[in-house]
């Protein structure tokens, strides 16, 4: 009989899942992870970094600051100059905007939630241009991007998050003198701890 009486509260304290998820709250997380080019022949991958902080409404909507930062290589091209010597393309960005987040089953021990980002991006892609030839260049484009997440609860604060995103328009390139334009979408993937307090 004490054996039932300890599953039942077991079963109840894990339905209510962790207190804290009534009301008003702030979330922080820090995620770190991998950026993939999918869509383009450039094939670039690299690490990730990125940072949100955010007020959420009981109902379960949010809205905080974003920021990200990446780093990926891709196929290499033989340099016009110098056609023994190889170069990589480079897809690297920094952005810092805001995000929309929609968090389901706020007061369950594991929550997932959907996000849209809306941001200033600051790119340096090294990509060729229409001879072939690798250039750096600096760009300043308005970027976008939707995101998957599951968080998973520990507590009434800390966890863990994971997520996924599509990413669009962070980086531009030049293929001519007179013609630049968004590289492929972007995916990017990351862990990190969570905090809501």
């Amino acid at each position: 009989m004490e054996t039932k009486w300890k599953w039942l509260a077991l079963a109840a304290v894990l339905g209510a899942g962790p207190a804290g998820a009534q009301g008003w709250h702030a979330y922080a997380s820090l995620g770190a992870g991998v950026t993939l080019d999918h869509f383009s022949d450039w094939r670039a991958k690299g690490p990730t970094l990125q940072a949100w902080l955010g007020v959420e409404t009981p109902p379960g909507l949010s809205l905080g600051a974003v920021f990200e930062t990446t780093q990926t290589w891709g196929q290499q091209f033989a340099q016009a100059q110098n056609p023994s010597q190889m170069s990589r393309v480079q897809l690297d960005y920094t952005a810092v905007g805001i995000e929309a987040r929609l968090r389901f089953l706020g007061d369950k021990p594991v929550t997932p939630w959907l996000g849209a980002r809306l941001a200033k991006s600051w790119a340096k892609p090294f990509t060729p241009n229409s001879l072939g030839e690798l250039r750096r260049e600096d760009f300043d484009v308005t970027s976008m991007a939707f995101r998957v997440g599951l968080d998973g609860w520990f507590g009434d604060h800390w966890g863990i998050s994971i997520a996924t995103a599509l990413q669009f328009c962070d980086l531009k390139f030049t293929k001519d003198a007179d013609n630049s334009t968004c590289a492929k979408p972007l995916q990017s993937i990351t862990a990190g701890p969570v905090l809501r307090f």
